[in-house]
């Protein structure tokens, strides 16, 4: 047997000779970085519902001030008075695509029990919007819940927004 395998070994060692050798190439690859400003915004106009009246203290209802058509609507229940405001971002950075997000929902607190609120944007959570020459202007809007017995008063609270570079 032991003269068998280096038969078979010797022609299998034959074929297995040295290679061609074939000369080393290089190509340059460039890359390349933008660094990008951070991006800042200013609160040109804060969000105001304006006055709200219950017409039945036993039956709540919905407020929305939409952001698209800075329109403001009230249930049948509510009676909306007074002036009214979406908020207004202005958003700067470099000349880029920033996408949007903020948390869904918030409260509006005072003296009696916290009014819920959704924020309302344009395009949802996670839109794009571009910021052209450095720089632009967002609307905010939101759905707010007047609840069934809400104790008169002014009601505030804040809302977070998130921006991010695409």
């Amino acid at each position: 047997m032991t003269r068998r395998i280096a038969y078979i070994a010797g022609p299998i060692l034959a074929l297995c000779g040295a290679a061609p050798a074939f000369a080393a190439t290089a190509t340059p690859v460039t890359a390349s970085a933008e660094v990008l400003e951070e991006i800042q915004f200013a609160v040109l106009l804060d969000m105001d519902f304006g006055h709200i009246a219950v017409r039945n203290p036993a039956v709540g209802g919905a407020v929305v001030i939409d952001p698209s058509s800075t329109s403001r609507s009230c249930d049948p229940s509510l009676v909306c008075a007074g002036t009214w405001a979406v908020s207004r971002l202005e958003l700067s950075g470099s000349e880029a695509y920033v996408q949007v997000n903020f948390d869904p929902s918030f409260q509006l607190t005072g003296p009696g029990q916290p009014i819920m609120a959704e924020p309302l944007f344009p395009g949802g959570p996670g839109a794009v919007v571009h910021l052209t020459g450095g720089f632009t202007v967002v609307n905010f809007g939101a759905r707010i819940v007047v609840n069934p017995g809400q104790a008169p008063g002014s009601y505030s609270g804040d809302f977070t927004v998130y921006l991010e570079y695409n």
